[in-house]
């Protein structure tokens, strides 16, 4: 057990453990959050230009956030690209959305005809499962490591507690018999 800055406040491995442990998970925690964030497009509250109907607009807002521009400029959503081809690709979705058009309907349209590499959202099937599954597999083996360091940790911990109990009794016996050993030389010398 170490002692601190302040005697007063030990840590031991475990407690170090612990806490590393719980940030990793917290952090973990604030990617997935993030991510869902920019994957759906929750994180902006703005309102699409030009759109009336709550239903439409946030209709539009799921597509424009959902696809990503075909012009062949940075690959940004369709939300986010300042390009002609863009606001074009908008108002088209806009135009459809009022006509009826389902977003699914809009967007398996899209993604047809341009491919599914513009698909802004990955889905979770083949390859990008293991995206999807990782992060839990990392939580869990690095419970696991945790798990079996502190089991470690406190098996060393009794080793040491129990060699000492017994040294400390060995100790004892050899000054007991030194002891004896000087009482004897002392009342024969007297």
């Amino acid at each position: 057990m170490k002692t601190g800055r302040f005697k007063h406040i030990t840590t031991t491995n475990e407690f170090l453990i612990l806490n590393f442990v719980s940030i990793v998970v917290f952090f973990i925690v604030c990617s997935f959050v993030v991510t869902g964030y920019t994957q759906t497009g929750e994180a902006q509250v703005t309102e699409p230009k030009g759109v009336k109907d709550t239903k439409v607009a946030s209709n539009l807002e799921e597509l424009l956030t959902t696809v990503y521009c075909y012009c062949g400029c940075v690959r940004e959503t369709i939300e986010v690209c300042t390009c002609v081809t863009a606001m074009s690709i908008e108002n088209n979705f806009r135009d459809r959305l009022l006509a009826g058009e389902t977003v699914e309907q809009i967007r398996t349209d899209y993604l047809d005809t341009y491919g599914p590499q513009y698909y802004a959202v990955m889905p979770a099937e083949g390859i990008n499962l293991l995206a999807y599954i990782m992060p839990a597999v990392i939580l869990i083996v690095i419970g696991g490591v945790a798990f079996a360091a502190l089991r470690k940790s406190k098996q060393a911990t009794l080793a040491t507690t129990d060699a000492q109990v017994a040294s400390e009794s060995q100790a004892s016996d050899e000054t007991v018999k030194q002891v004896e050993v000087e009482l004897e030389r002392y009342k024969r010398e007297s």
